[in-house]
C-alpha cells in the first residue's frame, strides 16, 4: 500500500517581492529593507545615489534617494497597519519628501515594498490616522505603486518639485491661509498653494490672449479676463492628486481659476472650470467639485461630462473649494477671497 505524501506548505511570493540571499544575519527589519532597496536599484540601468554611506541602518536616520529625502518604515509581511515616527516630521528643516513602507518577512528574507507616500500626501492623513506624542499609525492600504513608483518620483522630478511639510505649519498651509485673488493681477502666487497643490499663475497681459483664454468659459460674457490660475489633478490608484505627479497620471484634468472684472482692473468674479486635460475626453465619473461663498453653493458630480463651470461674484465671504471621488481623501483648496 502507497503511503500518503505529506503536504508541503508552499510560501506564495507577493507580487514585487524582493527575495534575499538565504544564511544571511540581519540584525533588524530594517536592515532586511535596506538590503532590498540596494538590489532593487542595483537592477536600474542609471545610478541612483542611496545614502548615507555610515548608519542607514539606524532607526533614527534619513535616507537619501537620488538627493530626496526618504523616511524608510518597516511592518509585517502580513500587518494592515505601520507605525510612523512623527519626530522627523516636527521640522520644515528635517522632514521628509518621500515616506516609503515595506513590509517584512523576517523569517524567509522576504521584503514588498507596499508603497510611497509624498509629504503631501502624507499630512493630509494625518487628520483621519490614530496618533500619539511620538508616533503615528497608518493603514499599509494608504502606501501606493509599489517600489516602482519611489523609482518614477526620484527620476522624473527634481527634488525641489516635493516641497518638505512639518505638522506642525500643515494646518496653516494647507487649510488656514487665505488667498488673496487680487494678488494674482500682480504676477504673485502663495508660495505654499503653489507648492502644495501645485498651482500655476498665468497673467493675461495681451488682449487677444486674454480673448483666447477666455473663450474655454462659458460664462465669461462681459467680463475682462485678467489672471489664470491652473491646479493639475489626477486619479493616481483611485486616489485623487495634483501637482506635477498628476500629469503622467491615465486620468488627467485641471482645474482653472480665471480672474475677471467687469468694469475695473480689479477682479470682481471668479469662474473655475474643471475639465479634461485633453479638450474633449470626458472627466472621470462621479468626481465630486464642491464650491461655497456665504450661503451659496454650487456642487456637480462629473457624469458623462467634458467641463464642469462655476461663477462667483465679488464679496466679503471666502470661496471654498473641494474636490472629491470615491475611495479617496477630498482635496481641498485654501480659501480664496475677491476684493469686497
Amino acid at each position: 500500500m502507497t503511503k500518503p505524501v505529506p503536504t508541503l506548505e508552499v510560501l506564495l511570493m507577493p507580487l514585487g517581492a524582493v527575495e534575499l540571499p538565504e544564511g544571511l544575519q540581519w540584525n533588524s527589519p530594517r536592515s532586511l529593507a535596506l538590503a532590498a532597496l540596494k538590489e532593487v536599484l542595483a537592477r536600474q540601468k542609471a545610478p541612483l545615489p542611496l545614502g548615507p554611506s555610515n548608519g542607514a541602518v539606524e532607526e533614527g536616520r534619513l535616507l537619501s534617494l537620488n538627493r530626496f529625502a526618504l523616511q524608510l518604515v518597516t511592518t509585517g509581511l502580513a500587518a494592515d497597519q505601520i507605525v510612523i515616527d512623527k519626530s522627523f516630521w516636527m521640522q520644515e528643516l528635517t522632514a521628509p519628501q518621500l515616506l516609503l513602507a515595506a513590509q517584512v518577512d523576517e523569517e524567509n528574507d522576504v521584503v514588498v515594498f507596499t508603497g510611497v507616500l509624498t509629504g503631501a500626501e502624507f499630512i493630509s492623513l494625518v487628520k483621519s490616522s490614530k496618533s500619539s506624542n511620538q508616533t503615528i499609525l497608518v493603514d499599509t492600504s494608504e502606501f501606493k505603486g509599489g517600489v516602482e513608483r519611489l523609482l518614477t518620483l526620484v527620476q522624473l522630478l527634481e527634488p525641489a518639485a516635493l516641497p518638505r511639510f512639518a505638522l506642525a505649519t500643515a494646518a496653516s498651509i494647507v487649510q488656514r491661509k487665505v488667498i488673496a485673488i487680487a494678488d494674482w493681477i500682480n504676477g504673485q502666487l502663495d508660495e505654499a498653494f503653489s507648492q502644495s497643490f501645485g498651482a500655476q499663475l498665468q497673467p493675461l497681459t495681451e488682449s487677444a490672449f486674454r480673448t483666447s483664454v477666455a473663450s474655454r468659459f462659458e460664462n465669461v460674457a462681459n467680463h475682462n479676463a485678467l489672471a489664470l490660475v491652473s491646479i493639475p489633478l489626477g486619479l493616481a490608484n483611485g486616489k485623487l492628486i495634483s501637482g506635477q505627479e498628476a500629469k503622467a497620471c491615465a486620468e488627467h484634468f485641471v482645474l482653472q481659476m480665471l480672474a475677471t472684472t467687469s468694469n475695473s482692473s480689479s477682479p470682481d468674479n471668479l469662474l473655475l472650470l474643471l475639465s479634461a486635460a485633453i479638450d474633449g475626453d470626458l472627466l472621470p465619473n462621479d468626481l465630486c467639485i464642491s464650491a461655497c461663498q456665504g450661503s451659496h453653493t454650487q456642487q456637480q458630480i462629473a457624469e458623462n461630462n467634458t467641463k464642469i463651470e462655476f461663477n462667483f461674484s465679488g464679496g466679503l465671504e471666502l470661496i471654498n473649494v473641494s474636490l472629491g471621488y470615491p475611495g479617496s481623501n477630498d482635496l481641498v483648496l485654501p480659501p480664496l477671497q475677491l476684493p469686497g
